[in-house]
């Protein structure tokens, strides 16, 4: 379990490290489903107390790429290109290309650097802007407009942690290439951050590393 009461993650959600990789990853979330079933049987009959207009706002906002879909389709004859919206597969695409080409992908044969990662902070922000644009033709594109959704913060979450930390630690996964060397002395260390979704900033800081010794 994350930070957040109730909210459990695996994978990138819960910290990036190069010997994690995908099994690891597959690993993780085979664990937080585990604890997250515990966690609500441990809950009992002890259930969230949420109102019927936090419910009607959220049912909102979780449908609305159906809605623009609904709008938006009469205004195209032909492909898949709408002015109204954008598909679920398009805003992957930018997200994949921008994360590639920005945030040391097998594009610059994994290299980055501070100009580089804070144009993709931009790129990031345009792309969020354009989510609220989000079109989905039925349930299953819906579930993929809300997977880019949590991929966007998560890419979004790996640009800070690596323009935070200038060092390069993993070398094959990504380089700094304005700080090519390994920096213990400053970064022997792990990097926190803590997204407020209010005000859309970030905050970043250092945690020391403690060695447990059997």
């Amino acid at each position: 379990m994350m930070t957040v009461d109730g909210l459990f993650g695996a994978g990138d959600t819960i910290g990036g490290t190069a010997h994690k990789f995908s099994s690891g990853s597959f690993a993780e979330g085979r664990i937080a489903a585990k604890a997250a079933v515990r966690y609500v049987n441990d809950l009992g009959k002890t259930q969230l107390q949420v109102s019927e207009q936090e419910y009607r706002d959220l049912e909102k906002v979780i449908y609305q790429p159906l809605e623009n879909y609904r709008v938006g389709r009469n205004e195209i004859v032909a492909g898949t290109v709408s002015p109204s919206y954008l598909l679920p597969i398009q805003g992957l695409q930018r997200l994949e290309q921008l994360m590639d080409e920005y945030v040391g992908g097998i594009s610059t044969n994994y290299m980055t650097n501070a100009v580089m990662l804070n144009r993709g902070l931009e790129l990031l922000t345009m792309l969020k802007e354009d989510m609220s644009s989000m079109g989905a033709e039925d349930l299953h594109q819906l579930q993929r407009t809300w997977e880019l959704q949590h991929r966007l913060l998560a890419s979004e979450s790996v640009t800070r942690h690596t323009l935070f930390r200038q060092e390069t630690r993993w070398p094959g996964y990504y380089y700094r290439g304005d700080h090519m060397k390994l920096d213990d002395e400053n970064w022997h260390c792990f990097t926190l951050s803590r997204y407020d979704r209010k005000t859309g900033e970030w905050a970043m800081e250092k945690a020391p590393v403690h060695h447990i010794i059997d």
